[in-house]
């Protein structure tokens, strides 16, 4: 099965089903995540890869929106959304000038190749000053648990990498300040982190 073909058939609701990995490691994630978000107001966020929404919900409130998604019919909320491909953003959003692409749990779909046109479309459309927010799913810990439990038993691809990789990639797209916040999982192992770059 190739990454997001598998919500395709969903719904809203069954988008929203936490299972056993959220409790495993993006509970832990949030307690980071959400702070974070909760301070970010007056913006124009591009959100890639909303799915159902989950941190949208919040930042909507203080924030103008855009989601963008392969399956934009998982999103119900009252807000823009564009049908679309993370590595083709800026011929998406109409030359609009974003101050934060948003991205959660998306990264881990795409290859090393998507991951650079992701972060190179991202930079196009940032504003002076703009900023991406991303998380990484990193190759150790629950992060190699979960790319081969996705592998093994829903025949997905997915891909971890390095902080090191991380950062040497988004300076060739043009990103020269890089915050990486680790988002340990239970037990404190490690699986993701969050990327701050401008």
């Amino acid at each position: 099965m190739k990454n997001y073909e598998r919500y395709r058939l969903m719904t809203p609701g069954e988008c929203k089903k936490k299972g056993l990995m959220y409790y495993l490691c993006r509970h832990f994630a949030d307690k980071k995540i959400f702070p974070l978000i909760n301070k970010i107001k007056n913006k124009k966020i591009l959100d890639v890869g909303i799915g159902a929404g989950y941190y949208s919900k919040v930042l909507m409130k203080k924030n103008q929106i855009i989601g963008l998604d392969q399956n934009p019919h998982l999103c119900n909320l009252p807000l823009k959304l564009i049908k679309g491909d993370a590595t083709k953003i800026a011929s998406l959003v109409s030359n609009k000038k974003m101050d934060i692409i948003f991205s959660t749990w998306m990264t881990e779909y795409l290859n090393e190749k998507e991951l650079v046109a992701f972060f190179k479309e991202s930079n196009k459309v940032l504003a002076r000053n703009g900023k991406l927010i991303t998380t990484i799913i990193a190759p150790s810990g629950f992060g190699s648990i979960y790319v081969f439990m996705a592998k093994m038993i829903k025949g997905i691809n997915k891909y971890t990498y390095s902080e090191i990789v991380i950062c040497k990639l988004l300076q060739t797209c043009g990103f020269n300040k890089i915050k990486i916040i680790p988002l340990n999982g239970f037990l404190m192992l490690p699986w993701a982190f969050l990327v701050i770059a401008e």
